[in-house]
């Protein structure tokens, strides 16, 4: 073969492989750019996961998702993870990482709402008509579950509830406190405690558990669940799946759960 001939081969392929070497390392960046993380409190699970389905399914952007107490994540959040996106089941944790300066500066936007409930399993017998004011009485040694009134918003918010019922005092010692909703939830299904605490789409969605009584809407802090986009994460990918969440067929999906969706 001539010399000038080989030589060219031999540049052609030196060419190929850097080119091949390029793409390979520009593809873990590109890679990154499509996925998304997204913190989502608990009570939110169900739902979330089904806006994922459907969001990856139109885009074919790739979706991690991590379920917690909203008060967990938002730690989390301050203490550098990774999260793209959070959505938290109360404003306090939202505006907590306003504070922190750690979402976009427009905050962030109200997606739903939701109501609180007093739920017991399926098969408890339980007096008609049923009078909150005699729950301590009710619980027979048994234990109410709540989450965790320190961080909780479920628990917050039960708190909130039952000491505007002035029950708060003579519940004291005869509750049990649990690091979310789902926890909360699944401790009642399970019959390991009488009643529970919790949110409306959770009940809702248990075919284990039954309502007993829907606490007043003005004993407690509204239930506002809200989505915020993490400063130094906000990808292009992850702003698309804000829009999904905010648009009418994301909307229609949180309806679909029982959550009264908000106009922004």
């Amino acid at each position: 073969m001539p010399i000038g001939r080989l030589r060219f081969r031999n540049i052609f392929y030196k060419l190929l492989i850097t080119a091949v070497i390029a793409v390979l390392c520009v593809r873990p960046a590109m890679s990154a750019e499509r996925d998304i993380v997204v913190f989502a409190a608990a009570s939110t699970t169900d739902v979330v996961s089904a806006i994922v389905v459907e969001f990856e399914r139109r885009t074919g952007f790739q979706v991690t998702t991590s379920f917690a107490s909203s008060g967990t994540l938002a730690k989390q959040v301050r203490e550098g993870a990774p999260a793209n996106i959070f959505i938290s089941a109360n404003k306090t944790w939202l505006d907590y990482l306003v504070n922190e300066k750690l979402l976009l500066e427009d905050g962030y936007k109200e997606i739903a709402s939701n109501q609180l409930v007093l739920v017991a399993p399926k098969e408890e017998r339980v007096v008609d008509p049923f009078i909150i004011d005699n729950l301590p009485e009710m619980l027979e040694g048994g234990f109410l579950a709540i989450g965790n009134p320190d961080h909780v918003p479920v628990g917050i918010y039960a708190k909130a509830a039952l000491h505007s019922l002035k029950l708060w005092d003579a519940l004291k010692g005869k509750y049990v406190a649990l690091p979310n909703a789902r926890a909360v939830t699944a401790l009642v299904e399970r019959e390991e405690v009488p009643f529970a605490v919790i949110y409306e789409t959770d009940a809702k969605t248990s075919k284990n558990l039954k309502v007993v009584t829907t606490f007043p809407p003005d004993s407690y802090p509204a239930i506002i669940y809200g989505l915020g986009l993490i400063k130094d994460y906000d990808s292009h990918a992850a702003k698309e799946f804000v829009k999904f969440v905010l648009s009418p067929d994301g909307r229609d999906i949180f309806d679909q759960y029982g959550f009264v969706t908000l106009k922004n």
